[in-house]
This record gives C-alpha cells, sequence and structure tokens, in this order.
C-alpha cells in the first residue's frame, strides 16, 4: 500500500535522470515515486496536492529554481513540510549553505550513484522519523515519546548511556536530526569519547571508519558535519550558550572559527564530563 512507502517526488528536468531514478526507486519495497516534474512552479502544486514525504530537488530548473521552491516552502504555514535532498551539480558552498538554511535536509553532488541516493533517502528519512519520538526541554534534556512497555506512572531512571549524552549535546547546539550531517557528527564524537587517540587525526581516524561504514567518500562525511554546523549557527537561538561558548573557546587559540575536527574533539571531552558527573550523580543515589 501507498502508506506502507515513502512517497518520493522528483524535480528535475533531466527527463532520462527522472526515468531512471523513477525506475530505480520504484524497484524498492519501501518507497515510490508519486510524481516527476522538471519545472519549479509545477513542483509547488505537487507539493500542495500530493504531500510527498520526500522531495529530490534540483537547484537549476526552467520558472523556479531550486533555491525559490525552497524558499516558497518555508514560507507555508500550513500543509506537510517534506524532507527535502537537493541533488545537484552546483558544488558551490555558498548554495549549498543557502539550500541548508532554508530547510534542506541533505544535498548530493551530481553525478551520483542512484544506489547511493536510494540508501541515503532511506537514513534521513529514518533520522526524521526517528526525531519525532523524542525532543529537547529548554533545559538540554532528551524527553522520549510514549514507550509500549512502561507505564506512564512508571519512574524512568537518569539517563547516563553515551549515545544518549551525545545525542542530548549535538541537539542542544542547534543541530537537528533532519540535517545530514547530525548522524556522522554524532558517531564521530562517540568514536572520540571511546578512544581519545583517535582524535589527534580525525579525518583519518574517524571520518574514513564513516565513510566505509556508510559506503560514501570522507569529503561527503567532512562536508555534511560543516553544512549541520553552518545551519546550527545560522538557525538556533542557543538558549544554553554552548555552541558560542565552544567556538570562542577554540579561536581563542587561533583566532579562526573551530573546524570539523576541533569541534568534535571540544564535544567529546564535553560529552565524557557530562556523562562522568550523571553517573557519580546517580552513584550517590543508589
Amino acid at each position: 500500500m501507498m502508506t506502507d512507502r515513502v512517497s518520493v517526488l522528483i524535480v528535475d528536468d533531466n527527463r532520462e535522470l527522472c526515468g531512471l531514478l523513477t525506475e530505480s526507486i520504484n524497484s524498492t519495497d519501501d518507497m515510490q515515486v508519486v510524481a516527476a516534474t522538471g519545472d519549479g512552479m509545477a513542483a509547488m502544486d505537487m507539493i500542495r496536492e500530493l504531500e510527498p514525504d520526500v522531495v529530490l530537488l534540483d537547484i537549476i530548473l526552467p520558472k523556479l529554481d531550486g533555491l525559490a521552491v525552497l524558499e516558497r516552502i518555508a514560507s507555508q504555514e500550513s500543509g506537510k513540510k517534506p524532507v527535502i535532498i537537493v541533488s545537484t551539480t552546483v558544488g558551490s558552498e555558498s548554495i549549498i549553505k543557502r539550500a541548508m538554511e532554508l530547510g534542506a535536509d541533505f544535498y548530493i553532488l551530481k553525478p551520483f550513484d542512484v544506489n547511493v541516493l536510494i540508501t541515503r533517502i532511506r537514513q534521513v528519512w529514518s533520522d526524521i522519523r526517528s526525531s519525532d519520538c523524542c525532543s529537547v526541554n529548554p533545559d538540554g534534556s532528551v524527553e522520549h515519546g510514549h514507550a509500549p512497555a512502561e507505564s506512564d506512572n512508571v519512574a524512568r531512571p537518569a539517563v547516563t548511556d553515551a549515545v544518549q549524552v551525545v545525542t542530548e549535546l549535538i541537539r542542544s547546539i542547534g543541530v537537528t536530526p533532519n540535517l545530514s550531517g547530525f548522524n556522522y557528527l554524532r558517531e564521530a564524537v562517540l568514536l572520540g569519547m571511546e578512544q581519545p587517540a583517535r582524535l589527534d587525526n580525525v579525518s583519518r581516524n574517524i571520518f574514513t571508519v564513516l565513510a566505509q561504514k556508510y559506503n560514501t567518500k570522507v569529503r561527503n562525511i567532512d562536508r555534511a558535519i560543516r553544512c549541520a554546523l553552518i545551519s546550527a549557527q545560522n538557525k538556533t537561538k542557543n538558549p544554553d550558550g554552548l555552541l558560542q561558548m565552544m567556538q570562542e573557546s577554540i579561536m581563542i587559540h587561533n583566532g579562526r572559527r573551530p573546524n570539523n575536527s576541533q569541534v568534535i574533539a571540544f564535544l567529546a571531552k564535553k560529552a565524557g564530563m557530562r556523562l562522568a558527573d550523571m553517573r557519580a550523580r546517580n552513584g550517590r543515589l543508589h
């Protein structure tokens, strides 16, 4: 049934590519293309009428380009907001940054492997769905959705698991699960916590591991994390000041904005301290 599959709208003026993507996506068990168009104006009508789960959006389009489509989607006050995956030959960092600011959830540069794209759709969609079952409270703590095996009246233990601590920390600086770099950043920080020696060369010791795991390239890992941090910096009000503190702490030493390696090292240290503190407090309660 359609409701059991992720619905995908393809917006690209390359008809041959649209045909290839449609055939490949429809051959999966969990996704289905509901429509394809090469016109930005038509895409807006289809987004309103079909309410697709995912939109594959090219930047260069006739009548209304991809950035304008993103602007219109962002300005909509009602209706379902789809997950937006930008696929484009435009590799300009300023264009990518603008697309992320306007709400794009992931980008992939052409030419790409169709199977890799399908994998990315699954990953991004899974991240979005998983974020629906938990939220971040004003104090930065993670509030989970209903657990089927527990009563709402049952007291839950304090969060001490490293994954939850890192997730909480990353979300508190404004990097949300719908951003493509969220999982990469979380796993990088976890690897840095588990094996601090890896932080000596993040690209070689951490990004290489993630690239192999997700069948992608190191530069794609690095770029996705950088775009996620840029998006967080531009969109979040950062209530607890962690992002600003992190930037100021690193900039004191070299006068430049922190790079990905410095951010990961900082977060790994901060998460380790929070985890140790939580475990110490829990120990005193027992």
